[in-house]
């Protein structure tokens, strides 16, 4: 709980006085993903399985003012090329509160639900996760980048039921927004890696966006 407390005061005093007492209308933005995903897990010392395949992803928020608050949702089917019993099928949820402390970072939290299915059970993870973005121009407002980390501040698996040791990642990507219209494109790259046990897991996508709003 303490986590949890520290991430929203981190929230609340980030935020210059005059910015977390501005009033506007609640805005709605969305956002819709193809991706391309690879999961490596390392369990055993010297052995290393990677499954890949196709994800769909999307991503509505609520702003109002300098806050929002988002939710998404990503679906995906991942094989390694064996056959029928190599495929799971992977599911990841987020919900996050979060806020504008400057115009160029943007800070949340929240928590990341994932799990992997397969015939003989599933496994899912909770990590509650606190996230920092930055944005930079490339050209004007036409172009922007952007790189954003994340660090667990507690993380579960249920299957064997233990705590990951570390769970973190980032991602970087570049959105193009025209002069005009509300429409928006993004390409990004992320990866999370977490420790469990004597292993490790990683998880990485290459993703392609179309937003609506921002």
């Amino acid at each position: 709980m303490r986590g949890y407390a520290a991430g929203l005061a981190i929230l609340v005093f980030v935020l210059p006085p005059d910015v977390a007492r501005a009033q506007e209308r609640p805005t709605v933005a969305l956002r819709g993903d193809v991706a391309a995903v690879w999961l490596r897990q390392a369990m055993t010392p010297g052995v290393t399985a990677l499954l890949r395949g196709p994800a769909l992803a999307g991503e509505a928020r609520v702003n109002y003012g300098p806050f929002w608050l988002g939710a998404g949702l990503l679906e995906g089917r991942l094989d390694d090329g064996a056959g029928q019993a190599s495929r799971r099928d992977l599911v990841e949820g987020r919900l996050a509160v979060g806020a504008r402390a400057l115009p160029w970072l943007e800070v949340s939290l929240g928590p990341l639900l994932r799990a992997y299915v397969i015939d003989s059970g599933t496994e899912r993870w909770v990590v509650w996760q606190g996230r920092a973005r930055v944005d930079a121009p490339i050209i004007a407002t036409s172009l922007t980048s952007h790189v954003e980390l994340w660090r667990a501040l507690s993380s579960r698996v249920t299957l064997p039921p233990l705590t990951a040791g570390r769970v973190q990642g980032g991602e970087a990507g570049v959105t193009y927004q025209p002069p005009r219209g509300p429409v928006w494109l993004r390409l990004a790259y992320r990866v999370d890696n977490a420790l469990l046990g004597a292993g490790s897991e990683t998880v990485e996508a290459v993703s392609f966006s179309v937003g609506f709003g921002r």
